[in-house]
Parts: structure tokens; C-alpha cells; sequence
């Protein structure tokens, strides 16, 4: 775990929270549950303008034109979760060194649809999606998903074709 500051209100995971560095997550992951939390941050504290914050992380995690994309599709699932959902959303503070260490319950449900998808395993999706938005319409939840894991994958595939190709100097 990283080092508390004299402000961070971290305690030990509760039996339904993790640790971040227990939950097994790849880079990409680890950058959505980053730029995901600055907006669950913006809506529940909207004078921190925490968006911003999102934005840099997208464009420092994805760099180049693929980063407003990506930004933006993280709202989009975001925005379509919390639509569906009627309950407050827990998540931990993206900018403490100690709390951003926990994935609280509902962080955790997300980030299973996330990965799911991206596996493209619907079935687990859908659950983890039903559980997450409380057995309310999960559909448009679902297909915003499906379109930050494809613009992830857009991502990656031009990283890697980027750093196979020769320079030109």
C-alpha cells in the first residue's frame, strides 16, 4: 500500500472491498478505474472539478489521439451506470494515496463488467452489470461498455503498431 497522508481516511478493506493490488487488473484497466473514479468524484463533489483531472489521466495513459475517445467512453459508461442505478455509488478518493489503494464493492462490480467485456464474456457482463445497477435496465450500461472496450483495443493495437514501426528521422 502506498503511504497515508495526514488527511486519508484509509482503513483495511472491508470483506467487500480489495485491494488494488490484489485485483489482478492490466494497464488499461488500472487507467479506466482511475479516470472512472475522478468522474464518480466530479458528480459527488462537483467543485472539486475532478473531470479535468480524468481527462489528463486519459491523455497521459493514452497518449495520443485516442485519449479524448477514451475519456469520453469512460463518462458514457459512467453516466449510463449511474442512469440506471437509484443508490449512492461508493468509490475511494482517486487523489489519496492511501484510500485509492481499496476498490470499495461498487468499483469492484464495475470493473467486472469492464473486464468481462473485454474479454467478451457477455454472460458474466450481464451479471455483474444486473448486480451493479440493482436488477434495473442494463442495456445501455452494457453497450457503452462494449464501446470503451472497443476503443481500448483501438488503442493498444496502435501502440503496438507504433512502437513496431521504424522511426523516420
Amino acid at each position: 500500500m502506498k503511504p497515508r497522508s495526514k488527511n486519508c481516511c484509509f482503513r483495511e478493506p472491508s470483506p467487500k472491498e480489495m485491494a488494488l493490488s490484489e485485483a489482478g487488473y492490466d494497464d488499461i484497466e488500472e487507467a479506466i478505474l482511475t479516470i472512472a473514479r475522478y468522474y464518480f468524484q466530479t458528480f459527488a463533489l462537483p467543485q472539486t472539478q475532478s473531470w479535468l483531472a480524468a481527462l489528463q489521466v486519459a491523455d497521459t495513459r493514452f497518449p495520443g489521439t485516442s485519449s479524448p475517445g477514451i475519456a469520453m467512453d469512460v463518462l458514457a459508461a459512467v453516466q449510463a451506470m449511474r442512469m440506471s442505478r437509484s443508490s449512492p455509488f461508493r468509490f475511494s478518493n482517486p487523489v489519496c494515496p492511501g484510500c485509492s489503494q481499496i476498490i470499495s464493492e461498487h468499483e469492484r462490480q464495475f470493473m467486472c463488467v469492464v473486464q468481462a467485456v473485454r474479454r467478451e464474456q457477455m454472460g458474466p457482463a450481464r451479471t455483474h452489470a444486473m448486480l451493479l445497477c440493482e436488477g434495473n435496465d442494463t442495456e445501455a450500461f452494457i453497450a457503452r461498455m462494449v464501446a470503451l472496450a472497443a476503443s481500448t483495443a483501438d488503442a493498444s493495437r496502435a501502440a503496438t503498431e507504433a512502437a513496431a514501426s521504424p522511426h523516420l528521422v
